[in-house]
């Protein structure tokens, strides 16, 4: 159970830290396989995008690169995201370990 948590903190380490390369980078430019092969647009079209401009604050240019990911994926996962951080430090279950049984 406590080697779950330490792989938690890891993994919210790496997120923080590849948010802050997207932030402040423009080194990353992927290609849709979806879209270039098929010529229809996948429901993660736009993410990076999306989530650069939600990093520099800007929603309504977030919400046309992926209205999805802005305005149903994205908060979700901050939900969870600082429910399980303040719930290991209060020492205390998270929706996590709930949904994980942990």
């Amino acid at each position: 159970m406590k080697k779950l948590k330490y792989i938690r903190i890891i993994v919210y380490i790496l997120i923080i830290i590849s948010m802050l390369v997207l932030k402040y980078t423009n080194v990353i430019k992927w290609t849709c396989y979806i879209n270039e092969n098929f010529g229809i647009l996948c429901p993660t079209c736009g993410l990076t995008r999306a989530v650069r401009a939600i990093l520099n604050l800007n929603l309504p240019l977030a919400i046309k690169y992926n209205a999805y990911c802005t305005l149903v994926l994205f908060p979700i996962f901050l939900i969870l995201f600082v429910d399980d951080i303040i719930c290991m430090i209060l020492k205390k279950r998270s929706f996590v370990d709930i949904i994980f049984d942990e």
